[in-house]
């Protein structure tokens, strides 16, 4: 596949979970931003009141701003694009991005869940829903035709085995597959792809394992200390990623991750 490039400043119809989060809120404000007027973006979260915050500073002329709040297993997510694409009506739009920022663990405590229903309930959360948000978004009549942009927020640490997530990382691994194969069947449907991993940010919290010990992202990375990754800024992965789209390119169904040197 030849490396792409895409300049945002275009219409766009633009789709962005995990708005509550800093990255998220940074990716919402910094992309919204470089949208041309008539764009519409529908940003996604559980906090409602967040969720509110963030609509009120993202609010301009150029870009008509849709909150949607999940439900408790973002099972909504269908419904609330295909309410988003009637309230659009009949604007042409040149272009659509979807962002899939569900980056939460599954708790502040590295402790798998213990019960069926509980690893349902988070395979469910990061797996199943951005899926099907993400096939009703491709095969949408309202966007047919039009070029299609997908980055799944992902993590080169949370892709590798670690000690108490188990399941987040057989989550995140099964989703970089699942974009990866999305990349290769809609290559001649003008639809692109990008995995992106943000870095280590300055805003990830600690965590405690099953003993109440205090524990740094950091801590599990089997690394020795003069190689350890250094955090990064909000702010700073997300003019990072701005980047790779508008001026280095990039190579649909590629991951990208923050601390690349090179990214083709």
């Amino acid at each position: 596949m030849a490396a792409k490039r895409m300049d945002l400043s275009v219409r766009t119809f633009l789709v962005l979970s995990g708005c509550s989060n800093p990255f998220g809120q940074t990716l919402a404000q910094e992309l919204c931003g470089r949208l041309a007027p008539g764009s519409m973006a529908l940003i996604l979260d559980e906090n409602p009141e967040k969720l509110e915050d963030l609509r009120q500073q993202l609010t301009s002329d150029a870009v008509l701003i849709v909150p949607g709040v999940w439900d408790a297993q973002h099972s909504n997510g269908v419904q609330l694009l295909e309410q988003s694409l009637l309230l659009a009506g009949d604007v042409p739009f040149q272009r659509t991005i979807m962002v899939h920022n569900e980056g939460e663990t599954a708790t502040h405590m590295l402790l798998e869940p213990q019960t069926e229903q509980t690893w349902l309930e988070y395979v469910q959360h990061q797996l199943y829903a951005p899926v099907a948000l993400n096939q009703r978004w491709l095969n949408a009549f309202q966007l047919r035709g039009i070029e299609k942009l997908a980055i799944n927020v992902t993590s080169s640490l949370q892709v590798r085995p670690l000690v108490y997530s188990t399941l987040l990382c057989s989550c995140k691994r099964a989703r970089d597959m699942y974009f990866r194969g999305m990349a290769s069947e809609e290559a001649r449907a003008n639809v692109h792809v990008l995995s992106y991993a943000p870095g280590l940010l300055e805003t990830h919290r600690t965590h405690c394992d099953e003993n109440g010990n205090i524990l740094t992202p950091e801590e599990l990375i089997e690394m020795p200390p003069e190689r350890k990754l250094p955090r990064v800024e909000p702010l700073k992965s997300t003019l990072k990623l701005i980047n790779i789209l508008e001026k280095t390119a990039f190579v649909s169904g590629h991951d990208v991750d923050y601390y690349d040197t090179f990214f083709l």
